[in-house]
């Protein structure tokens, strides 16, 4: 379950490029965001209220309003600052500089004393900033000498640098809440923060179309780049702790790439297939560095890195198992 989450949750995040791409003349960035998370909280609302004393709804106010900051910026924000790009860089691109989350958050772990900087940790992490890198440069590193960001770079950027900062924070909030209800407090504080915005889009350029070309994408949206991503992510801090997590979104910008062949009819070339190695390989090197704690205690396979009274809870506990 643990490997499965590693790999399904960032196909989950390449889609936001790709739909942001296909959906770029049809709604706004914000828009796009508010209908995503809406749906996404009324969705996994209904699922958890019909679980009933399964879930856990009650925090403390300072908590919820924790939570909701983090839901505002790690899923509200990101999401924004994503099909914001998405108007002037390449899906690809997108996900690549999302992808680089996982190098700053191990830099994190260790600057902070709870990762031990071990050969495996920083090999793995640096094979995965190479394949991302091929991905960038596509397999051709002399273009950087007149490659200049664009616009959309910088929306990434700044986007996933709070998806850094999410989750870091993220990993270390009590879960008085249960999964599912934390998921729409979050979604719904997104939501919210993004409605300002999403009203001058409309106001601005009038309702976005809802008809066969474009309900599909929103389905997608809010099924899998919504709630697939982030609640399978969320999930996955808890398995795997931090530094694997982010570390397994260097896959995104290998499946957004299939993706956007798929979809959008662009083209596969040999350096899809190298990057796509190294990344697995990082992810294994990644997975065997983290192990080893700054204390230098070999921690099992599904403990994370950070122990934590409050976070370890199980997650089969969302599936009533």
């Amino acid at each position: 379950m643990n490997w499965l989450l590693l790999a399904v949750v960032p196909f989950f995040f390449a889609l936001n490029p790709v739909i942001g791409r296909a959906l770029i003349d049809s709604f706004g960035p914000a828009t796009l965001s508010v209908v995503r998370w809406s749906l996404s909280a009324a969705v996994i609302g209904v699922v958890a209220a019909v679980r009933g004393p399964a879930e856990r709804w009650q925090a403390p106010p300072l908590l919820m309003l924790r939570i909701a900051l983090l839901g505002a910026m790690g899923m509200g924000l990101c999401a924004y600052a994503a099909f914001i790009a998405a108007h002037t860089a390449e899906a690809t691109n997108i996900a690549l500089i999302y992808g680089c989350a996982a190098a700053l958050v191990a830099a994190w772990e260790i600057g902070a004393g709870r990762q031990r900087a071990s050969p495996s940790l920083l090999f793995g992490v640096a094979a995965c900033m190479f394949g991302a890198f091929l991905i960038l440069t596509r397999g051709h590193p002399g273009i950087l000498r007149d490659w200049t960001f664009v616009a959309g770079d910088l929306w990434a950027a700044a986007g996933m640098l709070m998806f850094v900062v999410y989750t870091i924070a993220l990993r270390r909030v009590p879960m008085a809440l249960s999964a599912m209800p934390q998921f729409v407090v979050m979604a719904g504080a997104a939501s919210l923060a993004l409605v300002p915005f999403a009203a001058a889009e409309i106001a601005a350029s009038g309702r976005p179309p809802l008809d066969e070309g474009t309900l599909p994408w929103l389905a997608a949206v809010v099924l899998f780049a919504g709630i697939g991503a982030f609640l399978g992510y969320n999930i996955a801090l808890a398995r795997n702790g931090p530094v694997l997590t982010s570390a397994s979104l260097s896959l995104t910008p290998i499946f957004a790439a299939l993706l956007a062949i798929a979809l959008l009819g662009e083209q596969l070339f040999w350096y899809h297939g190298f990057a796509l190695a190294l990344v697995v390989t990082g992810l294994l090197l990644i997975n065997r560095g983290r192990a080893v704690p700054a204390t230098g205690k070999v921690l099992p396979d599904n403990v994370a890195p950070v122990p934590s009274k409050s976070l370890r809870w199980p997650p089969d506990r969302l599936f009533g198992r």
